[in-house]
């Protein structure tokens, strides 16, 4: 049985840890609505019903807390991925659920994932170390998806699998554009379409 202070201490921190991701979901809907140029501290605070120096207790300037946002949009992207590409499933099968893993936090954790796609740009270079290393080690997965298919013969031997896999991550990153907008399209018909449109391709048997 845990001593008094001890319990305290947990309780303290899961306190800290639930308006933690409060703070950051206020941040993401400030960065997602006004961009990172646009968006300032003293809104993210208005948002969340708090005086804007009680912000620095989780995050100590807008650039941190652009950081800490797109690392939650992150989240659970790379280790889904990694579970894709190394199940048993074709490669094609394979695509079709790498390319929907990517798509799906549209859904999920909308301003979050609109502000990573739209605003890591803005991050100093001092802070993106972490996603940068990220974002290599998944494009490295993706990438070997698309090389077993090759390996295999389930995808033709000329395809460039570097270059796909950057053409397969630009189309996802831009399909918040039309995915629960008035244009009406779901995540599930944006990702078999971008899925589609590569098979469509490349593919040399059907499986």
């Amino acid at each position: 049985m845990l001593n008094g202070n001890i319990a305290k201490e947990i309780r303290k921190k899961e306190k800290y840890l639930r308006r933690q991701i409060e703070v950051l979901d206020s941040a993401a809907a400030v960065f997602a609505d006004k961009g990172y140029h646009g968006a300032s501290t003293g809104e993210i605070a208005s948002k969340l019903g708090i005086a804007q120096s009680s912000l620095y207790y989780y995050f100590k300037s807008k650039d941190e807390a652009l950081e800490m946002v797109c690392l939650h949009g992150t989240k659970g992207l790379f280790k889904r991925l990694t579970v894709i590409a190394e199940g048993s499933q074709t490669p094609t099968k394979k695509i079709r659920e790498a390319i929907y893993n990517h798509i799906e936090p549209i859904n999920t954790i909308p301003n979050y994932y609109k502000t990573f796609i739209r605003e890591l740009r803005y991050l100093p270079k001092s802070r993106r170390y972490k996603l940068n290393q990220m974002i290599s080690d998944y494009n490295t997965i993706f990438k070997k998806i698309l090389s077993e298919g090759v390996a295999n013969a389930t995808f033709k031997e000329f395809l460039d699998c570097h270059l796909t896999m950057l053409q397969i991550i630009s189309q996802c990153n831009s399909a918040a554009i039309w995915i629960n907008t008035k244009a009406g399209y779901d995540l599930d018909i944006v990702s078999n379409s971008v899925a589609d449109n590569f098979l469509s391709g490349v593919i040399n048997r059907q499986d």
